[in-house]
Order: C-alpha cells, then structure tokens, then sequence
C-alpha cells in the first residue's frame, strides 16, 4: 500500500509510453478518468506503447522485473497509485490571452496529492504537493502568482473526477480577484475576492462542487 508523500519525496519527469504504461495498471474509475485529463485514451489502450513504457522504466533503474513481479522506485510508486485512486483532477490554464498559455494539473487520492506540469510531446513533470498546505492554499498561490506577474492575462479551472464543462473564470482587479462559475459558453455573476482567503475559499467551494461565487 502506497504511503502519504511527505516533503522529502522528489519530482520525476515521465514519459508519454511511461506514463501510458502508469495509468492501464488499474481497471478503475480513478485510472479511467487519469487517462482522459492526461488525454492518453488512446495510448493506455496501445500494447506497443505500454510494453515502451515499461522497458523506458527498467532502463531509468525505476522498475524491476522477477518473473511477472514488476517493483517501482517509491516515487514511481506513488505516481501509479495516485492514478488508479484519483478522486478529483483539478486542471488550472494559466492565460496570457485568449490564444495561449500554460497549464497545471492536479491529481488528488485518499493518501496523496500530485500536481503534473506538461511538458512537449505529452511528456510530464510530476512532483508531490507539501501535505502541509491544503489543496486550495496550493491553487491559490498559483493563481496569484501567475496574475501578479501577468495582471491582463486570466485563469480558468475546471476540476472533478470526470471532465465536464463547469469552470472557474478569475482575472484580477485593483480590488482583488473577479471570479465567476461558467457552464460552457453561460457565464454567471461575477464575484469578488478581495484577501488570499476570499480567494482560496472560492477555489474549495469551487473544487467542492458547492460553489465558487
């Protein structure tokens, strides 16, 4: 049984044939719903890409084989577990514009906390969360961080177990941060969130499903 990451664990680059290989592991809802945010249907259904995967992993000394008994390095570990029991994936587009961006996913499980950073060719940087900050102080600095360095661009989040097309739209304002629920193209009423706690309280009732405006 996989444990709770603690701060000394350490991020690990993966692969698109790793982290395809990661997800088909487990049969679950959890597994399911980790290969379509990390939009890899397609490539955790192909055996060539899952058999690439696991020879990358061998050949990185972050898993060994005895017969058909395959053992991960802890963080391997830890990254496989998080993907079969996710309970929610929280996607956050950093906007510069309408056009670009970057973005950051976050991958939450009964005993762990995962953000995964993209990189090219649907390869991913994967690093745990401090277990001593919660879930919306995290999204929170990043919203902030990256409207305070881009104060026109935009924020948009979308979180749940299951894609769907419920969002977060925030901007900055001279008072603080404007946030607003949409529903696809339906965007509700604007809000307010003047303190860091405003802000991170609209992102727990958000990710929650109870609110966020």
């Amino acid at each position: 049984m996989t444990e709770p990451q603690t701060v000394a664990d350490t991020s690990v680059g993966f692969g698109r044939a790793e982290m395809a290989y990661l997800v088909q592991l487990q049969e679950t809802a959890g597994s399911l719903a980790s290969a379509s945010w990390l939009r890899l249907d397609a490539e955790s259904g192909s055996q060539d890409l899952i058999s690439a995967g696991l020879s990358s992993l061998i050949a990185r000394g972050m898993a060994t084989v005895e017969g058909t008994n395959v053992e991960f390095d802890r963080r391997v570990d830890i990254v496989a577990y998080t993907l079969a029991n996710a309970t929610r994936w929280t996607q956050t587009d950093l906007l510069l514009n309408a056009q670009s961006g970057d973005s950051v996913l976050q991958a939450e499980s009964d005993r762990t906390t995962l953000l995964f950073q993209p990189r090219t060719m649907l390869s991913w940087f994967v690093l745990p969360q401090d277990p001593n900050v919660s879930v919306e102080a995290a999204q929170s600095l990043i919203v902030r961080e990256h409207l305070t360095k881009n104060p026109d661009g935009g924020v948009r989040i979308r979180s749940g177990l299951n894609r769907s097309p419920r969002q977060l739209l925030i901007r900055k304002s001279p008072q603080g941060w404007t946030y607003a629920v949409a529903q696809g193209d339906l965007v509700g009423a604007e809000a307010l969130a003047q303190s860091q706690e405003d802000l991170a309280a609209a992102l727990a009732g958000f990710t929650s499903g109870t609110g966020g405006n």
